[in-house]
């Protein structure tokens, strides 16, 4: 295998850094990853294996890394987490695992092709097409910054927003959660991933349940926003009772007890006992009878 990779300084702000297995992993996983999509043989069949991608095994990376495998799943099951590599499943087998490097774009992006294909121009092209190249990448460069800028400054109003609504003290990754803002955006506006924050933020205040720390709740794995943008609270329950419905007593259990303390008493006891007693008691035609003869 030939070629190099690049390694960002961003790595030294992201969690898995202080990880060494982790880490080490990742950074196994951006030099097996192929760099433009290739075309294998699979039981007779061609399966395209895309750029950022590659096949391989639990044993065979702990073979080619030095980890034990029960090391290798938990390193992956992290990058999995942390939204950095994932299994596809509908391309792996029982044979084999299908790994991509999420954002691989990100980390190695194509602008060294396109410089390197432009200069290999004909010399008499080239101060046209490097002229042309370089005011390209100039307008690409502006958009880009202006783009950046733009998704930057949602964003630390968002972190400020979730932190400060936030009901117990949360920790947090912020270059983790800044990048799962950015993927998010792809496929919803500020204002939806908001809202669904406003959703989700209230549900756990009134719940008085923990929230998941801000990078974990616009991770696109999770799918949070996308559960919480049209969640709707149920309505509020009123304090006071529903007094539309009638309570209906045991009638009849309550005109025995009657009955059987009445036969016990004297005149002046039965007549606070019927003071006390309700009006359907009083209709009763065996009490009626039974405090007559009292009194």
């Amino acid at each position: 295998m030939e070629g190099y990779i690049k390694l960002h300084r961003k790595i030294l702000e992201n969690a898995i850094f202080r990880k060494p297995k982790v880490s080490h992993l990742f950074n196994y996983c951006l030099l097996r990853a192929n760099w433009s999509d290739k075309t294998i043989c699979w039981n007779g069949q061609p399966l395209v294996v895309e750029r950022g991608s590659f096949i391989t095994g639990r044993k065979q990376i702990a073979l080619e890394t030095g980890l034990s495998e029960q090391n290798v799943r938990y390193a992956l099951r992290t990058l999995h987490t942390f939204g950095m590599v994932k299994p596809l499943s509908e391309k792996s087998t029982s044979k084999f695992t299908y790994l991509t490097v999420c954002n691989y774009n990100d980390y190695q992006h194509l602008e060294d092709e396109g410089n390197q294909q432009s200069n290999q121009q004909p010399t008499s092209n080239q101060p046209a097409s490097n002229q042309q190249v370089t005011t390209n990448k100039n307008n690409n460069n502006n958009n880009t910054k202006e783009t950046n800028k733009n998704i930057n400054g949602d964003f630390e109003k968002w972190w400020s927003d979730y932190r400060g609504k936030s009901w117990r003290g949360n920790g947090g990754v912020k270059s983790t959660a800044a990048k799962n803002y950015a993927e998010c955006l792809k496929k919803y506006s500020p204002e939806q991933i908001q809202k669904a924050t406003d959703n989700y933020l209230e549900h756990c205040r009134t719940s008085r349940s923990f929230h998941k720390d801000p990078e974990r709740f616009v991770d696109p794995v999770k799918k949070m926003v996308e559960q919480w943008l049209d969640f709707k609270p149920p309505p509020k329950q009123s304090a006071e009772p529903d007094r539309s419905v009638s309570i209906v007593p045991n009638f009849k259990s309550q005109r025995d007890v009657v009955r059987r303390t009445l036969a016990t008493m004297n005149k002046q006891q039965a007549e606070e006992l019927w003071e006390q007693q309700p009006e359907y008691l009083k209709k009763d035609a065996k009490i009626q009878e039974m405090f007559k003869n009292k009194c």
